[in-house]
């Protein structure tokens, strides 16, 4: 099996709201590995991707729950699936939590597929200055990655900027103060990076409300190259 851009899509997502853990389990005295990624109910399209991808990549059928409403009263749902028997796949492929793939890393195709899964997962996406507008995409992480500032701006010739922020929520039943930090990673589209973006991010974005301020963006751009209007203006 070769890395293809389906995979490094689910590559994405694993990296910004899914997991990889395993437990002992006492009764049948063995080590299980699972693969989990629980959302709300508008990233519900993520989980249904990621839901195509393990049946068609890895002959998976994994079923999607509920999980009934958080404490902000938003209906929520997870996959989860045992991986013991895709442990060796996931090894040829380089699937980890923790680490980019090195195909990924010099393929910029692969690249812009698991871009979007980090867009899906940990991305907001908002115009500014309506006079002469700018689409300003920004990804959290838990992590200040070395790499993902450098392939951004390599593969969509743009300028990337990362920041430290402080994090102070309110998590879990009952509710506790939780504090800590992330990364923040953003960059503009512009006319360098518009027809990369739409050619081999853009298609891969599942969550309808960031799909729909991308086309926004490019309605009030009113590009006069055929491909990007045409898809967008007639959408």
């Amino acid at each position: 099996m070769l890395l293809n851009c389906e995979i490094s899509y689910f590559i994405g997502v694993l990296h910004s709201d899914g997991c990889i853990y395993n437990f002992y389990d006492k009764k049948d005295k063995f080590i299980r590995h699972r693969f989990s990624i629980g959302v709300e109910e508008k990233s519900l399209p993520m989980v249904e991707k990621v839901q195509k991808i393990m049946k068609e990549q890895f002959k998976r059928n994994v079923k999607i729950l509920s999980r009934g409403k958080n404490e902000y009263g938003n209906n929520c749902f997870y996959l989860q699936t045992g991986i013991n028997r895709l442990l060796p796949r996931f090894s040829l492929l380089e699937i980890n939590k923790n680490f980019l793939p090195k195909t990924i890393m010099h393929n910029k195709k692969l690249f812009c597929a698991y871009l979007a899964g980090l867009i899906d997962g940990d991305g907001t996406i908002c115009i500014k200055r309506p006079k002469y507008p700018q689409c300003n995409i920004r990804i959290a992480s838990e992590k200040n990655s070395k790499y993902l500032k450098i392939l951004i701006e390599k593969f969509l010739n743009c300028k990337c900027w990362v920041n430290k922020v402080i994090v102070d929520s309110l998590m879990g039943k009952p509710l506790r103060k939780v504090h800590g930090s992330c990364f923040n990673y953003n960059f503009y589209l512009s006319s360098k990076n518009l027809k990369d973006f739409k050619d081999n991010v853009y298609p891969f974005i599942q969550i309808k409300h960031k799909k729909n301020i991308i086309e926004k963006f490019f309605r009030m751009k009113e590009l006069s190259y055929g491909p990007i209007k045409k898809l967008f203006l007639s959408s």
